[in-house]
């Protein structure tokens, strides 16, 4: 597979995963006692992997831009509360693909944040945009 699909809804597939590499498997919670002491709390999570999938830019060059009418499924979906979760595919690294089951990650910010590539009024649906998709494992 060539492409990312997110509940259907194909995306370029050299959107960056930006935080693929980073651990996530154990989750902290830290805070101080009444007597001043510090209390740590670590378990092993079963869930939660953040998926950030983002344009990037090589020079002037943008890396997995989407046109206006990807974008704007992508924001129709994002809008529709949900009991069962999303289905994310994306290539894997040595060929085939990999599937997850995701949800919208709205604690870090916005889920998705688009910006126009070359900002025109009225946008147009061959217009492109930088955008960045926040999402999460369950």
């Amino acid at each position: 597979m060539t492409r990312i699909v997110l509940a259907g809804i194909e995306l370029p597939a050299d959107l960056q995963w930006t935080d693929e590499f980073t651990a996530w498997k154990v989750g902290q919670q830290v805070r101080t006692s009444l007597t001043g002491a510090l209390i740590v709390q670590e378990s092993a999570r079963q869930a939660g992997r953040p998926i950030t999938l983002q344009t990037s830019r090589d020079g002037t060059a943008y890396v997995g831009p989407v046109n206006l009418p990807v974008l704007r499924a992508l924001q129709a979906n994002e809008g529709e509360t949900r009991v069962a979760p999303l289905e994310l595919i994306v290539p894997a690294h040595n060929g085939g693909d990999r599937v997850f089951q995701v949800r919208w990650r709205r604690a870090d910010g916005p889920a998705i944040e688009a910006e126009p590539i070359r900002f025109a009024v009225p946008a147009l649906d061959p217009d492109y945009f930088s955008i960045t998709i926040r999402l999460m494992t369950v």
